[in-house]
């Protein structure tokens, strides 16, 4: 009985697996299995070529029969073929601790069930480019040695804390919201956050997405004063303490300055957060110039 699919996880084909029920004459090799992932046709006329060949009592009865042989295969990570290049760009003069950006990266298919030796030829590293291109050559029993040419980027990585999930200015980062990753130094815009413990109680002064480093600039201490919101403006001395309601102009965590505003003079002063909607002004302060095109609703206080 002719099998019409076959799928194959050796290396070679058999009679049997070409047809059934032939016996200890299935165990007889025909030829190589196709390389892994791939498909090949058997047509009629082969099929009848190898059935004589091998005593098989076959014969095509329309002349178009035909077989198909799929070969298992599993695609390379790009860490399996990273990996090896990583090495050889050691040995050419490459950074020990960069990493390697493919730029047409397609996985070699290989045995589901191998682990290839996988080995690096025609290397070339242009240092001043940061680029690369090489061979890759990955050999396994039960297969032909399959090559690949790639090419690419070498990236010099630094250690930076990342955010776990996307993180809000009104966060306060504990430890589930950051780790530690390797991430190309290329790609930062400043200095990075190194340590988790340097982020933690901290908040964002942006928005903040999914696998973006911290840089020093982007945290700071958690808002305590939002933009717009009614304040408490302290103004002490060694004689008195007075204490009035402002409109913060500007958002700040604990010790910012921000610019408060006094509702009924429209004068904005320089106050220190002190805590959540608390701020003091120091004493001696001058106002600052009020908000362009605002005037007094009570001429008589001004300042």
């Amino acid at each position: 009985m002719l099998k019409l699919q076959v799928q194959l996880d050796a290396g070679v084909i058999k009679v049997s697996d070409l047809w059934g029920g032939v016996g200890a004459t299935g165990e007889t090799v025909i030829g190589p299995a196709p390389p892994p992932g791939r498909t090949i046709a058997i047509e009629a006329g082969q099929l009848a070529y190898i059935a004589r060949l091998y005593d098989v009592n076959w014969r095509p009865v329309s002349g178009v029969e035909r077989t198909s042989v799929v070969r298992a295969g599993r695609p390379l990570t790009r860490d399996e073929m990273s990996d090896p290049v990583r090495r050889a760009l050691g040995d050419a003069g490459a950074p020990a601790s960069a990493t390697v950006e493919f730029s047409n990266f397609t996985p070699i298919l290989v045995p589901p069930s191998s682990f290839p030796l996988l080995s690096i030829e025609a290397i070339a590293y242009d240092q001043a480019a940061e680029r690369f291109s090489a061979d890759i050559v990955a050999s396994c029993e039960g297969m032909q040695p399959q090559r690949m040419r790639v090419a690419g980027r070498v990236l010099q990585m630094v250690t930076a804390v990342v955010a776990t999930h996307r993180l809000q200015p009104t966060d306060v980062i504990g430890l589930p919201d950051v780790r530690v990753a390797q991430v190309a130094e290329r790609r930062l815009a400043g200095p990075v956050l190194a340590d988790v413990a340097q982020a933690l109680g901290q908040a964002p002064k942006r928005t903040i997405v999914s696998g973006q480093a911290l840089m020093a600039a982007d945290i700071g201490p958690p808002v305590m004063v939002a933009k717009g919101d009614t304040v408490v403006v302290v103004l002490e001395t060694s004689s008195m303490s007075m204490a009035v309601q402002g409109l913060a102009l500007d958002a700040g965590g604990r010790d910012d300055i921000v610019q408060v505003m006094n509702p009924l003079s429209r004068a904005v002063v320089a106050a220190r957060v002190t805590g959540p909607g608390r701020t003091v002004v120091a004493p001696g302060s001058a106002p600052l110039v009020a908000p362009p095109g605002l005037k007094p609703r009570n001429s008589q206080v001004a300042n």
